[in-house]
C-alpha cells in the first residue's frame, strides 16, 4: 500500500495544474460534504474527488489517470463500510476529521480539516492514504 502513499506524494509536488476543472471545495453544509467524499471514495472515483475537493490543480491529467488506475488496481472493490476514526472540534467553526473506508481487510484512510462557517462549509485541507500513521499524524 505503501505504493499508493508514494504515487499521491508524487503527484501532488510535481504537476501542473489544471485550472480549467478546478471547483472550489466549498459545499452547502457538512452533510453536502461527507456525502460527496463518502460517495466518491466508497466508488473509488479518485479524479472526481481530487477535483471536488482542491488537489486537482495540483495534478496533471496524466497524473490523475495514474491516481485514478493505481486506487482501481490496489482496491478492485468498492469499500462496503466508512467510519469516523478521529474528529477534534475547534473553535469558530474548525475541525478536522480522520476516516476509514474498507472491505474486507482492504484499508483506505481519509482526513479534511474543514470550516463551518454556518452558511458553508469550505474544505481547507484533504488528503487520502492506505497509511493510517501519515493521516493520524495530522492530530
Amino acid at each position: 500500500m505503501r505504493i499508493l502513499s508514494a504515487l499521491c506524494l508524487a503527484a501532488l509536488t510535481c504537476a501542473t495544474p489544471l485550472a480549467a476543472q478546478e471547483r472550489e471545495p466549498i459545499f452547502g453544509s457538512y452533510d453536502e460534504m461527507r456525502g460527496t467524499m463518502d460517495d466518491l471514495l466508497v466508488t473509488r472515483q479518485m479524479q472526481e474527488l481530487m477535483i471536488r475537493f482542491g488537489g486537482a490543480d495540483e495534478m496533471t491529467v496524466a497524473q490523475l489517470d495514474d491516481l485514478d488506475a493505481t486506487v482501481e488496481r490496489l482496491y478492485p472493490q468498492d469499500f462496503a463500510n466508512v467510519a469516523v476514526l478521529r474528529r477534534a472540534q475547534h473553535e469558530n467553526g474548525f475541525a478536522q476529521e480522520l476516516i476509514a473506508y474498507w472491505t474486507g481487510t482492504n484499508y483506505l484512510y481519509a482526513y479534511v480539516f474543514y470550516h463551518d462557517t454556518g452558511s458553508e462549509v469550505i474544505s481547507i485541507n484533504f488528503r487520502f492514504n492506505s497509511d493510517f500513521i501519515k493521516l493520524n499524524e495530522l492530530f
